[in-house]
């Protein structure tokens, strides 16, 4: 008989991509049981899709008085029975579901709620990146493992050549959430890099969710009229599989920290990712041979030419 096995991650697209490993690791583990994923509305669809889970469903998250909401997570613990847990959210909000639901039940809860089996007290998690943290973790139940995320079979079996233009291009990622100001470099910087780019004989393709169409276009604008390749805006043009397509033609990508970088990072395409005071690459960074980091306070003082250095050492000149 299969055991009923539950994971819960909310979070962003970054947090989602980089717990890839950890969910993986999960799955190698509990070949034969089922494994159920509790998660957002963003990202049913991306986690319906993995080779990792039987079935994702959508956590309501509940505020106190919405007893309705309450009462629907309370049915589906009980339904499920699950013999494990591993909570790679650990937040206030998935601690208080073991409080809530499990307190009291003989399933096995990893992650930091104060009386669970397989609690995560490593007093430096905080200041740990969020891959080794959650290896960290899930090595007390019994998962050990060393491989980084890998999102590559997102494009298994995926071709969108209309998305692919003629020249050689490069991927660039110019956006971040609109409250992380912090973490995006100016559009004169990416105009400039965009004419850099052209002058080598290189397009540039920009990427972003439909909320950075002006933006992209902001950065187009600042850029020389006269130059031969001109710049794409692909903003809410590419879903994640296209993203992963993309990658596998492109020459690399370059932008800030935000969600489509951690994916295009485990596709294995050289990156440069750059950084500000928004996010502390210690913790957060895309890992790999290929990711390379910029990372200055005031991400504005990242120089172009620092750019173009690390692009001529990986070999596009």
């Amino acid at each position: 008989m299969k055991n009923n096995i539950l994971v819960i991650k909310h979070g962003a697209l970054g947090d989602i991509i980089l717990a890839g490993s950890a969910m993986q690791a999960i799955r190698n583990y509990h070949k034969n049981d089922n494994i159920i994923c509790l998660t957002t509305i963003k990202f049913e669809g991306l986690l319906k899709s993995s080779p990792w889970f039987d079935l994702v469903l959508i956590d309501p998250k509940p505020k106190w008085r919405d007893l309705k909401d309450w009462n629907i997570l309370r049915k589906f613990f009980i339904k499920y029975k699950f013999t494990n847990i591993y909570d790679l959210q650990t937040s206030h909000r998935s601690n208080l579901y073991f409080f809530l639901f499990c307190f009291l039940k003989k399933s096995h809860w990893s992650g930091i709620a104060l009386g669970s089996k397989y609690r995560h007290s490593n007093k430096n998690r905080k200041f740990m990146h969020t891959i080794d943290r959650q290896k960290d973790q899930l090595k007390l139940a019994g998962i050990q493992y060393d491989f980084l995320p890998d999102w590559r079979w997102l494009a298994d079996n995926y071709d969108n050549r209309s998305i692919l233009p003629k020249d050689k291009f490069i991927i660039i990622v110019s956006g971040a959430a609109k409250h992380r100001k912090n973490k995006k470099w100016s559009a004169e910087s990416y105009a400039y890099l965009i004419e850099y780019l052209s002058n080598i004989g290189i397009k540039s393709i920009l990427i972003g969710g439909n909320e950075e169409f002006k933006n992209i276009n902001n950065i187009i604008t600042k850029v020389s009229h006269s130059v031969k390749n001109k710049p794409l805006n692909y903003a809410g043009k590419t879903s994640f599989k296209d993203i992963v397509f993309l990658s596998k033609y492109a020459m690399c990508a370059i932008g800030n920290d935000t969600g489509p970088m951690h994916l295009l990072a485990t596709c294995r395409l050289n990156l440069i990712v750059l950084f500000g005071a928004g996010s502390n690459p210690d913790l957060c960074a895309p890992l790999g041979k290929n990711v390379h980091i910029l990372h200055k306070d005031i991400i504005s003082d990242i120089k172009a030419e620092e750019v173009f250095k690390i692009l001529k050492n990986i070999g596009i000149d």
